[in-house]
């Protein structure tokens, strides 16, 4: 009995010691992992601070928002525009030579901060975080960022992009050469998670689909790269199609800023209210030399021509809308003021108004042939025309909806 039981102890004995080697081997790789994550980490940390010092370069002064936000002044000539290779010695333009002195009359932006003024030559450029970096490069790993188009829309020189998984948008599409827009859009604060985003923009584009110029502004809320759920001032532009070139705001070299007091990336603290009163603003971009971005009557600052080779003699396309993102297995968030255009217009929609195609002399209205609505969820956002007031022949477009749905 004595011999048996000592049979099956040294039996089990091999078994055990079996086993407390394969969990030493598990804990040992699991350790290994951990620091090749660590070191990899740590790698991306030294990465992220190199890039940061390229990108925030020396404020002659700064400012800390209300909202967390730390604006720079930076010498206008150090700005990090001019880390871009082919902006090396470029000379710096204050404003447009050939646009109309009406076009600098009007109303100022009032969303402004009376205490945020840089000194006479130096620019007012919002910090870029550490923070910042990790959500700008989640944001091109999902494609958030992309330009509106469908099966429906083909001119010549711009051609359709498939719109990455998870995208949706409800947009009016001017297909006729063009060297810019203006427009009026109302400001919302769509709720988006926090891996989710919603955006009113004014696109400008030219080329073919793998090597698409564009230059875009307007409005959104984008809580992958702020940390916030605040509205904020955005723009974007790429030269191959959203592949590789471009970005959002200062984040890579190439927008020239020239303005002391508008920074992008700045909160718009004036928001529509459903049924109650709209808050909008006035967002332009033409081609005057440089492409220009306008905020109500003011001239922030440009992409410079050199950035861009298919639209060095104006561009194919205008197009304004709303876009949406969302993972796949999420219902995604709301476009606009949430509401379907088809639910009514006046103070509940949102909208681009009084929207005029800039000819490189004057502002016209679009022609409504060159016309084409779309949108790719109709069941979750829509798009719909109206005649504007502003103009007997302006349009008027509105668009949005609830979202709740797989995109």
């Amino acid at each position: 009995m004595e011999a048996s039981r000592l049979m099956i102890m040294s039996a089990r004995q091999p078994r055990n010691l079996v086993l407390l080697i394969m969990l030493m081997q598990i804990m040992f790789g699991l350790l290994q992992a951990v620091e090749e994550w660590q070191a990899v980490w740590e790698e991306e940390k030294l990465e992220m601070e190199r890039q940061l010092k390229i990108i925030n370069k020396s404020p002659v002064k700064s400012f800390k928002t209300d909202y967390g936000d730390i604006f720079d002044c930076i010498d206008i000539y150090k700005q990090h525009a001019f880390d871009h290779p082919l902006l090396k010695h470029h000379k710096v333009q204050m404003r447009p030579k050939h646009i109309p002195e009406s076009m600098v009359r009007g109303k100022s932006p009032r969303f402004l901060p009376k205490h945020i003024k840089c000194p006479p030559g130096s620019v007012l450029i919002k910090r870029t975080t550490q923070e910042d970096l990790i959500m700008d490069k989640k944001i091109k790993a999902l494609g958030l960022i992309n330009y509106p188009t469908s099966s429906h829309f083909n001119t010549t020189g711009v051609g359709p992009i498939d719109l990455t998984i998870g995208n949706a948008y409800a947009a009016a599409h001017y297909l006729k050469h063009n060297f810019g827009a203006k427009t009026i859009m109302n400001v919302w604060n769509p709720t988006t998670l926090s891996d989710q985003a919603s955006f009113a923009y004014l696109w400008i584009a030219n080329g073919p689909a793998d090597a698409l110029n564009v230059v875009q502004a307007g409005w959104g809320v984008q809580p992958q790269l702020f940390s916030s759920n605040y509205t904020r001032l955005l723009t974007y532009w790429t030269v191959d199609g959203y592949r590789k070139t471009g970005c959002t705001n200062y984040l890579c070299p190439g927008f020239v800023q020239v303005h002391r007091q508008i920074s992008l990336g700045m909160v718009l603290n004036q928001i529509s209210i459903y049924n109650g009163t709209q808050s909008d603003i006035e967002i332009a971009i033409i081609r005057d030399g440089e492409w220009w971005l306008k905020l109500f009557n003011q001239f922030i600052g440009y992409w410079p021509q050199k950035l861009f080779y298919y639209m060095y003699g104006g561009a194919n396309a205008a197009v304004w809308g709303g876009m949406a993102a969302s993972p796949t297995n999420e219902l995604s968030p709301p476009m606009g003021s949430g509401h379907f255009p088809k639910d009514g217009h006046q103070n509940k929609s949102a909208y681009f108004k009084q929207t005029r195609i800039w000819d490189n002399v004057n502002f016209v209205d679009p022609e409504a042939d060159k016309l084409l609505l779309s949108a790719t969820r109709p069941d979750c956002y829509g798009s719909e025309t109206a005649p504007d007031d502003a103009a007997p022949n302006a349009i008027a477009f509105f668009y949005g909806g609830p979202g709740l749905c797989n995109l």
